[in-house]
């Protein structure tokens, strides 16, 4: 096996279940409601440290990955997710469980900044590779919901966190095993078409930072409410189980919930590889805009539409959404200089993940105080701003005739 190819399948398995436990813990909330008796905001609220500390943990991840290398930062995100996971499995209390989910999310925030380092550093067909990782993250969301819902279904949710736990650890002592080089392949950002470099790069970097932390706010707060939303609004898969007589066993509406939340996170798989083969064509400027402003009238509609008209509008804003993910990863590597580029995706990180924990809650008041249907004319209102912002990057940024991947000679 090639040094690229196991960098691609270690940072996609890692990117895989970096997602798989981030959709997993609302995939079960429903569940949750029943096992702990609280309600729906209350059960959400459980998840805020682990998607508060899934963004504050990026950036000293990104920094020690920059020193130690992202090999061994690696390999201590996949025993770490374990062993929370396992934590999660025998806890029994609200206050378990938050520390448990607490401790997932400081681990699961070491892998984009040491995963993205290493696959932007070190191999060659960078939108490419990134796009393949993206659909190996968006295969955890795929997978999340469903596995998480049959899980459930079948032997509870502590199994659930078990089984995933110990598979992370042994994904872990795996990669112990595996020599990777890490020698970049890739030159640094070259200077614009004026004359201007690194102090330009970096004054885009801080626009593209601003950028990106409204998109993860947007982000989250779809990832939180999806699942419930679905439960609540597009019934249709539900009402089909209930005509087959098997609506009355425990978890059925649940399950049928997170199969449509899966069936959709699927859509984003083609919308990754998508976006990962134009990043290597077109300037990285223009397809983020584009790809945002696909998303805008799609999300909107989301907040107005129910069954499978929903089930088609969140697809397909999906399919954007994430779809701009390898774009936005390289548009990073294409502002940012190697020798810190994993401490440049640990501060995008704490941006997007960090501030975007914060979804959680506000999510939950909108809920409160309207329904779950508001969530998206919010998400509406943060993407219209941060599409203001592109196109303002796009025009101080004028002097680089074109911002592309670029291979080493």
């Amino acid at each position: 096996m090639t040094n690229e190819s196991k960098i691609t399948l270690h940072a996609g398995a890692a990117h895989f279940l970096t997602h798989f436990y981030e959709m997993a813990f609302p995939a079960l909330a429903i569940p949750l409601v029943v096992s702990l008796d609280m309600d729906l905001p209350d059960v959400l609220k459980l998840g805020f440290f682990m998607y508060l500390l899934y963004g504050i943990g990026a950036l000293p991840a990104g920094l020690v990955a920059d020193r130690l290398g992202n090999h061994r930062i690696l390999v201590i995100f996949f025993w770490g997710v374990g062993a929370g996971s396992v934590a999660m499995a025998l806890s029994s209390t609200p206050a378990a469980m938050t520390l448990s989910l607490a401790l997932i999310g400081i681990f699961a925030s070491v892998y984009h900044p040491a995963g993205m380092g290493l696959i932007s550093g070190c191999i060659r067909n960078r939108g490419t590779a990134l796009g393949i990782n993206g659909v190996a993250g968006n295969a955890g969301f795929v997978v999340a919901p469903f596995a998480a819902g049959l899980m459930n279904w079948i032997a509870g949710w502590q199994i659930f966190y078990l089984a995933v736990g110990l598979l992370s650890l042994g994904w872990g002592l795996l990669l112990a095993w595996t020599a990777i080089d890490e020698t970049p392949v890739h030159g640094d950002p070259s200077p614009s078409k004026n004359g201007c470099g690194a102090n330009d790069n970096l004054k885009y970097f801080v626009l593209l930072c601003i950028i990106m932390t409204l998109a993860g706010l947007a982000y989250r707060s779809n990832t939180v409410v999806l699942p419930a939303y679905l439960e609540i609004k597009a019934d249709f898969l539900w009402n089909f189980l209930d005509s087959l007589h098997i609506s009355h066993l425990s978890g059925a509406q649940n399950l049928a919930a997170t199969f449509l939340t899966s069936a959709i996170f699927a859509i984003g798989m083609f919308g990754q590889l998508a976006g990962g083969k134009l990043a290597d064509r077109y300037d990285l400027r223009k397809l983020y805009f584009l790809f945002h402003l696909a998303g805008l009238p799609l999300v909107l509609l989301m907040g107005v539409v129910t069954q499978q008209w929903l089930l088609m509008a969140a697809g397909a804003y999906v399919f954007f959404s994430l779809g701009m993910q390898p774009i936005e990863n390289s548009l990073v590597a294409a502002f940012t200089p190697s020798r810190w580029r994993s401490t440049a995706y640990g501060v995008k990180f704490i941006l997007t993940f960090g501030v975007g924990s914060f979804a959680v809650y506000l999510a939950g008041w909108i809920a409160k105080t309207r329904d779950l249907a508001a969530v998206y004319f919010f998400m509406g209102g943060i993407i219209t701003t941060f599409l203001l912002l592109i196109v303002i990057l796009m025009k101080i940024s004028a002097g680089i005739e074109k911002v592309v991947n670029t291979e080493a000679p």
